[in-house]
């Protein structure tokens, strides 16, 4: 869907999305792949898209996104590329066709680690490039034996973590990779402080739904990290505290409330198969949370940036080139 449908049939979804109900809403690794697949593009890929063309459609935005984080992850084949919250596995396939590399994608659902292990089984019958996914999260992959990657690329993953864990998550990142390595991670930023702020806010209307959303039943951490920031640490100071630099930010924000906009007009679109597939109340929180969060992107009270963190020797090349 390209960005000029979007924008036709947004006011179509605004009146579906106040005061949705949440009691009974289930959680992600609850939901059916189905489900995800009504809306989301062909690749299954649930984050921000990067749209360079106005007309791209949806599926052209996300590999471009994925183009886009991965160019920032100086591959080279034979390199192992650490994927932190592979979902669908997009990500992995696209790095494994186009830059020759092995993969390793790191997940904790089930459905997302079923999906991804059939999708790479049929690539080896047919001789295509072949990676691994584990059913675990990325304090277990360094406890395993295959506990090294050359680069890691997180896409959306850090979203679920508590704002505590952060550090932990740099410091782990930095310890696995070479000097040279490369961290690429995109994330949910907040702008504010008081964005963080979700514990007492009621459910009124989609501004407090978008909120409701992320402490129930999406965001684990229940709140969204600042971009720089020393206190609380934002990303730039989590990162550079493990011992990163950081090469370069770039803001994606635009993209997210387009992208949230396909997602839930697509959903809307399905609206009779998605809830025979999660119920009535399911189907209105998501919408909601879409519509809502969508909204929040483009006031610019929140954004969608993606980091480049870099060891010393990759800095030190990129300085050379």
């Amino acid at each position: 869907m390209s960005i000029q449908s979007v924008n036709e049939v947004h006011n179509k979804i605004a009146d579906l999305s106040s005061e949705p109900t949440f009691a009974e809403i289930r959680s992600r690794d609850e939901l059916p792949d189905e489900f995800f697949g009504l809306f989301l593009d062909p690749s299954r890929t649930y984050s921000c898209a990067y749209w360079t063309h106005r007309d791209d459609t949806l599926e052209q935005a996300q590999s471009a996104k994925i183009d886009l984080a991965l160019a920032k992850c100086d591959l080279q084949p034979g390199l192992t590329l650490l994927d932190v919250g592979c979902g669908w596995g997009s990500t992995m396939l696209r790095a494994m066709d186009t830059y020759g590399v092995n993969v390793i994608g790191l997940t904790r659902s089930r459905n997302q680690y079923r999906y991804v292990r059939n999708l790479l089984v049929d690539r080896l019958i047919r001789g295509r490039p072949y990676g691994g996914v584990r059913l675990r999260g990325w304090e277990e992959f360094e406890r395993r034996a295959d506990r090294r990657a050359d680069r890691i690329v997180c896409i959306g993953g850090l979203e679920h973590l508590y704002p505590d864990r952060y550090g932990d998550f740099f410091d782990f990142a930095y310890r696995i990779m070479p000097a040279d390595g490369v961290l690429v991670l995109q994330t949910t930023v907040a702008y504010d402080r008081d964005d963080l702020r979700v514990e007492e806010t009621p459910l009124t209307n989609t501004d407090n739904a978008f909120q409701q959303f992320l402490r129930e039943a999406d965001f684990l951490g229940g709140g969204l990290p600042l971009a720089t920031s020393r206190n609380p640490k934002g990303i730039t100071e989590h990162a550079e505290d493990a011992g990163f630099t950081i090469t370069d930010i770039q803001e994606l924000g635009p993209h997210a409330s387009t992208t949230l906009e396909c997602w839930a007009t697509t959903l809307h679109e399905h609206r009779e198969r998605a809830i025979e597939l999660v119920g009535h109340d399911t189907y209105r929180a998501f919408i909601s949370y879409l519509s809502g969060c969508a909204d929040y992107f483009r006031r610019g009270d929140v954004g969608v940036m993606q980091f480049t963190c870099a060891k010393s020797d990759a800095v030190h090349r990129s300085e050379l080139c």
